[in-house]
């Protein structure tokens, strides 16, 4: 009897849907608006954060508490129930073939998957970085990522300069993105051809157009790009790089990176008339591009 009550534990379903949260604030955010879609559907959903917590696996911070957000956090129960976590339950349920892993991975060559909102009692693993995970709730997630002012005497001046001129953010994207795995990855798409080519597009669609730089490579961006009409945006706190966000989503238009940081800046832009200017594609070893969205505007690097 024990047994047969211990079997049923195991196999038993809890009806949510828990979303795994991984990387950094970019990422985060489509994970969590993924959420917010399904909750609208009518699934209980909860996040998992465990990414967080080791620390050799990533120095990633979890960051959405800055938008005053308080995410249920699924327990180590609830993940032993989804085949998750590293509980006494879960190793035991590893045991037994006939468990199912209740998990769906998300397969990046396929983009967008209307599956997803299909799913219930499941573990979402992926970034999911596609709007059409959320276009239809887009007020409502424009009002959950409302960022915070600015903090600093030097942020308060910038966004006095962006709010009054037909301002543009560039984003760069280094650092990491030079690196071995991630070198291979996302590394050559948005070269200074590319950055060449966006410029000259803002310059004949918009008039007097001044430029803020937003990078993790100040000394490479400086070298590059001079000019009155070329303003390159230190923001030397690096625990507050949500600022950089928040400035460009003020601007009058974005050139993006294949970065979801400033996919974000771009997409909470609520400028009428904003251009989106980003690059052809995304990745190098995937071809589908669902990240980029439909009126934003495809250059060639």
């Amino acid at each position: 009897m024990k047994s047969t009550l211990f079997l049923n534990g195991l196999m038993e379903s809890n009806h949510m849907v828990i979303i795994e949260l991984s990387g950094g604030l970019g990422n985060q955010m489509f994970q969590y608006a993924l959420g917010q879609k399904l909750k609208f559907i009518g699934r209980d959903v909860k996040y998992d954060l465990s990414f967080y917590s080791n620390k050799e696996q990533t120095a990633r911070k979890y960051k959405l508490d800055l938008f005053g957000i308080k995410c249920p956090v699924a327990s180590e129960r609830d993940l032993a129930l989804m085949g998750q976590g590293k509980s006494f339950v879960n190793r035991i349920k590893q045991k037994f073939p006939f468990v199912q892993k209740k998990l769906y991975i998300e397969n990046l060559d396929k983009g967008y998957e209307q599956i997803v909102l299909e799913l219930d009692d499941i573990y979402l693993s992926g970034y999911w970085q596609s709007e059409q995970y959320f276009y239809d709730i887009r007020d409502h997630i424009l009002k959950l990522y409302r960022l915070p002012k600015t903090v600093n005497v030097d942020n308060c001046n910038i966004l006095k300069d962006i709010e009054r001129e037909n301002s543009v953010s560039i984003h760069i994207r280094r650092g990491d993105y030079l690196e071995g795995k991630n070198s291979d990855i996302y590394g050559n798409i948005c070269t200074l051809m590319y950055y060449t080519n966006a410029i000259k597009f803002i310059n004949n669609h918009l008039k007097n157009p001044k430029y803020y730089i937003f990078t993790n490579d100040i000394k490479w961006a400086r070298e590059r790009f001079s000019g009155t009409d070329m303003i390159v945006v230190d923001n030397k706190c690096s625990d507050e790089d949500y600022l950089d966000m928040f400035l460009m989503s003020k601007c009058k238009a974005n050139i993006i990176a294949n970065s979801s940081f400033s996919w974000w800046g771009a997409w909470l832009n609520q400028s009428p008339n904003k251009i989106v200017i980003s690059p052809q594609r995304w990745f190098n070893n995937h071809n589908v591009t669902d990240i980029i969205c439909n009126s934003w505007i495809k250059i060639p690097g």
